[in-house]
């Protein structure tokens, strides 16, 4: 039985996005304790979403102390179930305190971030430690105007709310995010950056129940996989916490407040960092992060309090979804063959007054004597000599870009085919959409009756393209019509050579 998603497609702009993430699902802590599966759960959701552009992502530390583990399964993760021209770079492997950085030689993480943030604003969404953040506000200052907000999993409303899921759990959980890294954490709320708080309690009303994990392992490979490795954290929560409904996926709660903040009802309230004894450690002090009204603190954050029944819902819908439509964005572009790109540009800047286009970096999108392997792989040509000279222009109005296409090897038709009359089957060359995740798209229509690659040969396959964030391949529908398939260029930008 599927899923009926009880909400439309959510209209408007994209979010720029930036994921910072301790991702642990499949690994094992202390006498093979299995590790938080939750930031799975985070990710997969937001990688099936059209309403953020997620532009980067880093790894911390939280769920495990150890970067490296974060890292490497962030990067498996991503390479499985995430987009091509999504990076994952490596954050601190020590806390805020114990930094010993300099500008020059912070982890790339950090440096990747205020790389996206010198382009634009973005929100930041802090589901592990907040040990990069920390690095960024102190080492670049400047940036955190850049900064639209910062989700993060923290946070209650007095030292006597204890974190407790089940009926018989042995101690309250810990406030992870926050106490792995509490200076990290002060300096966030020594600046004015906006901050949202995902606390315990409104994770609390979210369940991952066993049928649920039924439903996501007759579904795709994504869903399937976080079922898999999800079992033993499920069984895990009721053997030893008492947990009768299931587990609370913390991390997926703030990617939905992510995807859409009409979901929650939360307060703007103050927030303080007090010390007062340990609810997890016997006969020990501890500090808590609170946020209540009635605190004396003149900062202010924004706390979640209460999320709608539907959210879950639909996020899992999405996760478990076969169909095609939530990973395409919009018309990328309609490439023309020519026999000179320049006049080819000059002719439709006349006729229909395109203009030249410019990549993000305000550079002429001109590319003279292309030659490719990953370019031939994906137009179906590998194994040819290939070179091509390609020119976009765009219309200033309509918003659509034309690739203009000059071969000159291989050497094709020299001649305009015979003019079509307006009720003959058939179309333009290709017709290409941008779409999040070419690799799923390339799954789903490869495993369709009436669609075929236009090289048939097993081994095609997506490629992203060597110095480009592009990745694409072509398919051929059944009425002959060619259309490409593209990830990596975000709708409204254009960003490098695109076929």
């Amino acid at each position: 039985m599927q899923r009926v998603s009880k909400e439309a497609p959510l209209q408007g702009n994209q979010t720029r996005l930036w994921i910072d993430t301790d991702i642990t699902i499949g690994t094992h802590g202390k006498l093979m304790a299995f590790r938080d599966v939750d930031d799975g759960y985070a990710l997969g959701a937001l990688f099936r979403s059209q309403e953020v552009d997620i532009v980067g992502l880093s790894s911390t530390r939280g769920n495990t102390d150890d970067i490296a583990v974060t890292t490497a399964k962030a990067k498996e993760f991503t390479a499985r179930f995430g987009p091509n021209s999504l990076t994952v770079t490596a954050g601190a492997a020590v806390n805020f305190e114990d930094d010993k950085y300099t500008k020059a030689t912070l982890p790339d993480g950090v440096k990747a971030l205020a790389e996206q943030l010198q382009q634009g604003r973005l929100t930041i969404l802090a589901i592990g430690a907040l040990t990069n953040i920390a690095l960024l506000l102190k080492y670049f200052p400047e940036l955190s105007c850049q900064i639209e907000q910062i989700i993060c999993v923290a946070g209650r409303r007095s030292v006597d709310q204890h974190f407790i899921s089940g009926s018989h759990q042995p101690r309250p959980f810990r406030d992870l995010n926050f106490e792995f890294d509490v200076p990290a954490f002060r300096k966030v709320l020594e600046g004015d950056v906006a901050l949202t708080l995902v606390p315990f309690e409104v994770c609390q009303q979210v369940w991952i129940h066993f049928k649920d994990l039924e439903q996501l392992a007759e579904s795709n490979q994504l869903s399937r996989y976080l079922a898999e490795h999800s079992l033993g954290w499920y069984l895990e929560w009721k053997a030893v916490f008492g947990a009768k409904q299931g587990f609370n996926p913390f991390d997926m709660v703030a990617a939905a407040f992510a995807i859409n903040p009409q979901w929650f009802q939360s307060k703007q309230w103050p927030v303080a960092i007090v010390e007062a004894p340990s609810d997890t450690e016997h006969k020990q002090d501890k500090p808590y992060l609170l946020c209540h009204p009635d605190l004396v603190s003149q900062r202010k954050v924004n706390y979640l309090v209460e999320i709608a029944p539907s959210a879950s819902e639909t996020l899992l819908e999405r996760i478990e979804q076969n169909d095609i439509s939530a990973f395409v964005l919009g018309l990328s572009h309609i490439n023309v063959i020519v026999d000179d790109v320049d006049s080819a540009s000059k002719y439709y800047q006349r006729v229909l007054g395109f203009k030249p286009a410019f990549d993000e970096q305000g550079q002429p999108m001109d590319y003279r004597g292309v030659s490719m392997a990953q370019f031939n792989q994906d137009a179906g040509l590998a194994g040819q000599d290939v070179i091509v000279d390609v020119l976009f222009v765009k219309h200033p109005y309509a918003h659509i870009y034309l690739e203009l296409m000059k071969y000159h090897k291989p050497i094709g038709n020299r001649e305009l085919p015979p003019q079509p009359r307006t009720y003959d089957l058939g179309g333009p060359r290709h017709i290409a959409l941008e779409v999040s995740n070419c690799n799923e798209v390339f799954n789903y229509l490869k495993a369709q009756p009436d669609a075929k690659m236009i090289d048939p040969r097993s081994s095609y396959h997506p490629e992203k393209l060597d110095g480009f964030p592009i990745t694409f391949f072509y398919w051929i529908d059944k009425y002959g019509i060619q259309w490409e398939i593209e990830e990596g260029r975000r709708v409204g930008t254009s960003r490098g050579i695109v076929q």
